[in-house]
């Protein structure tokens, strides 16, 4: 009988501690999140020929004390460069590399993306919906 009015005390508390935990782990989430890029210059164009291109910007939310990144998107056409960087700020990078220099090419319906430098992140969702456009990366 003891035992179960001590259990029956001890529940209370140990959920109010676990939604602590929960709630400091969603804030702690939130506030080390990266946020959105500082996107200030287009570094690539390539259209693919269907309504869409691959458009590298130059993300420059590291500030004085980190360098520059790369981030790389497959979105649809878009016009001048002030267009392409507003309008790819929401949008999700297939490719974040260290270094701008990625050369694009395409041969007999093989996509070719050469990479020189580091690379942070590679995703190919984006790429997937390209249809029957093959992707071939070379580090």
């Amino acid at each position: 009988m003891r035992f179960l009015k001590a259990t029956e005390g001890f529940i209370p508390i140990l959920r109010n501690c676990l939604l602590v935990v929960c709630l400091i782990y969603i804030a702690g989430s939130w506030v080390m999140s990266p946020g959105t890029p500082d996107l200030d210059e287009v570094v690539l164009k390539h259209s693919l020929g269907n309504g869409t291109s691959i458009y590298g910007a130059r993300d420059g939310q590291g500030g004085a004390t980190v360098g520059f990144s790369y981030r790389y998107y497959v979105h649809k056409d878009l016009g001048s460069d002030q267009e392409i960087l507003t309008g790819l700020v929401s949008a999700h990078p297939f490719l974040k590399t260290k270094e701008p220099d990625v050369q694009v090419s395409e041969h007999e319906g093989v996509l070719r993306l050469d990479i020189q430098g580091g690379v942070y992140e590679y995703n190919s969702y984006a790429l997937e919906g390209l249809g029957a456009v093959k992707v071939v990366m070379e580090l």
